[in-house]
């Protein structure tokens, strides 16, 4: 275990991408890649200081107690092939659907999964009305029969045969540019979906805890009301650079049949987009549904709550903003210094039972 003084992570990558661990300690701790292409995991200082601990991803079972639900999100993150923050997602909630963190959990799990397949279904039929309407095609008839119905399939066939000839492309090779541009956009949709993506409404989410958190510290005195005004800041930042990114996939997107007629250049513009917004809105839903829950309860709980979410907070890149938010949180350390939150007891290195299950709590309502 080393401890780096000053982090400041100057890529996404470098940065890593938020697990959802129950164990009090590690929650939102962030997994990555090191030199040798080994997973590492990332500690926030225990002290609430400078700094993080990095810590091989095979040693943090011996390094902190954990959960059975963390054991086992531990072991399916390193069967993984990756650590982006999609694979991530995909194995918490393939852990949370074993139901080790509560039936809370699991429920949260399924709805997510569930509404994943949704969009898989939505995107795709209107990906393929997007393509028709590029050739001025009506595709009004296959909305009435049912795209998923053999009538439905037969006339979408027709229509894409239509289409691919009026794009001078083969039909396999439309259908394949469709397809693959449908699983870059499922979890950011189209701006004309009756019914916002994963992503879109991340966005709306953190927009709504930067109002909550600004309004809060305005009107707090505690030494917590600055924390959260830098937390409302750093929201602020990354809705800016989001809704930028989702303003280039959007403007991709009316241009349709040059999207389509271009992809092999395109493409790597997509993939990049898409791969960004995941990045940039990664680990703030847990710390959006912390706020919430802190809303509820009493000014010392939403103190705390500051403090907690100050201590993982998703801070740009170096590369992603002007402003050096990591020598800004660095300054806010130095002047508000605070006694230590306790995630173990001290004495016996148990786990903190009632802070796990709020951890679990929080992790139900989670998507």
């Amino acid at each position: 275990m080393r401890s780096l003084t000053n982090f400041a992570p100057s890529t996404f990558e470098e940065r890593g991408a938020a697990v959802a661990f129950t164990t009090p300690v590690l929650a939102q701790t962030r997994v990555r890649k090191d030199s040798r292409d080994q997973l590492e995991v990332l500690v926030p200082n225990l002290s609430e200081g400078r700094g993080v601990y990095v810590v091989p991803w095979k040693s943090l079972p011996l390094a902190f107690p954990m959960t059975v639900h963390d054991r086992m999100l531990h072991e399916l993150i390193a069967k993984a092939d990756g650590c982006s923050p999609d694979d991530i997602r995909k194995a918490v909630l393939e852990a949370a659907r074993c139901g080790l963190a509560g039936g809370g959990a699991v429920a949260a799990a399924e709805a997510a999964l569930s509404d994943d397949e949704e969009q898989r279904l939505l995107i795709n039929y209107q990906l393929i009305v997007e393509a028709l309407k590029a050739v001025g095609l009506e595709s009004t008839e296959i909305l009435r029969v049912g795209l998923t119905s053999a009538e439905g399939q037969k006339l979408t066939r027709d229509l894409m045969m239509k289409a691919a000839q009026r794009l001078a492309l083969e039909p396999t090779e439309l259908y394949g540019r469709i397809a693959e541009l449908a699983v870059l956009m499922e979890s950011i949709g189209l701006a004309s979906s009756p019914k916002p993506a994963r992503l879109r409404r991340l966005m709306r989410d953190l927009q709504g805890f930067r109002d909550s958190m600004t309004d809060w510290a305005t009107d707090n005195v505690s030494e917590a009301a600055p924390i959260g005004g830098f937390c409302a800041e750093v929201a602020e930042h990354t809705v800016n650079h989001a809704r930028n990114v989702i303003g280039q996939l959007d403007q991709a997107m009316a241009s349709f049949e040059t999207l389509l007629r271009q992809w092999e250049t395109k493409r790597a513009l997509i993939r990049k987009a898409s791969s960004r917004l995941s990045w940039l809105l990664d680990g703030w839903e847990y710390l959006i549904l912390l706020w919430n829950d802190a809303l509820t309860q009493d000014r010392y709980s939403q103190d705390m709550a500051v403090h907690d979410i100050f201590r993982v907070i998703p801070l740009l890149p170096k590369d992603e903003g002007r402003a050096d938010q990591s020598m800004m949180a660095d300054k806010l350390i130095s002047s508000h210094k605070r006694s230590v939150r306790a995630y173990v007891d001290w004495r016996s290195g148990q786990l903190d039972v009632d802070l796990v299950m709020r951890i679990e709590t929080i992790k139900g309502k989670a998507a």
